[in-house]
């Protein structure tokens, strides 16, 4: 009797182990990690910039902030790069500064692009004051971009008295790239650059490494 007693113990105190094996990864493509720094525009002219490093609000620091940017990094990438160069637009210096993903397979573009414009929608009434790398500060207004935005890409403008910037967010397949173009009269053609941004994406989902 003893002994049933001391298996019904036994019994009541067993406990199911969670598999240990570790599971398998997700599936990166059909854009490859050794393809992301091919997503980078190939006026790319090197990797040091001085990058937006901080927002106020902190609800809205996707509209801005390049340092880990939340369009790119909220949705977990496989990999990343980024770069920058300068340009001119209507004859006035112009900065772009550009950051890249791969995401694996499971990745949304659609999610991510609706993300982005829910965030951007939220933040148009509200001023936003963005921190440099190097400590410079500004205040812009958040404002729809001057062009309608091409399929598969979000458009906006940062506007301050010294300071205006156009910015582009793509993804499509498990890819997407952000820039952001500033100067003293703003940025970039980012409709034209938007479409430019998708091609790339599609000609690597075609070309797996």
């Amino acid at each position: 009797m003893a002994a049933v007693a001391l298996a019904l113990v036994v019994a009541g105190c067993t406990r199911s182990v969670d598999d240990p094996r570790p599971q398998p990864a997700a599936p990166i493509g059909p854009v490859s990690v050794l393809q992301v720094g091919d997503l980078l525009s190939p006026d790319i002219f090197n990797k040091d910039g001085n990058l937006f490093a901080t927002v106020e609000p902190v609800d809205c620091a996707g509209v801005a902030r390049e340092v880990d940017a939340p369009f790119i990094t909220d949705h977990d990438p496989a990999a990343e790069d980024g770069g920058h160069w300068p340009t001119t637009a209507g004859g006035i210096d112009v900065v772009v500064e550009e950051m890249v993903a791969v995401y694996p397979s499971d990745y949304s573009a659609e999610q991510a692009l609706a993300s982005a414009r829910s965030i951007l929608q939220a933040c148009g009434d509200t001023p936003i004051t963005v921190t440099t790398m190097y400590g410079r500060t500004y205040t812009f207004d958040v404002e729809a971009a001057p062009r309608a935005a091409p399929a598969g890409a979000v458009l906006w403008s940062l506007r301050a008295a010294d300071w205006n910037c156009d910015n582009l967010f793509v993804a499509a397949h498990n890819a997407a790239i952000e820039m952001t173009s500033c100067g003293a009269a703003g940025g970039i053609d980012v409709a034209v650059a938007a479409e430019d941004a998708l091609k790339r994406i599609d000609a690597l989902a075609d070309n797996k490494a």
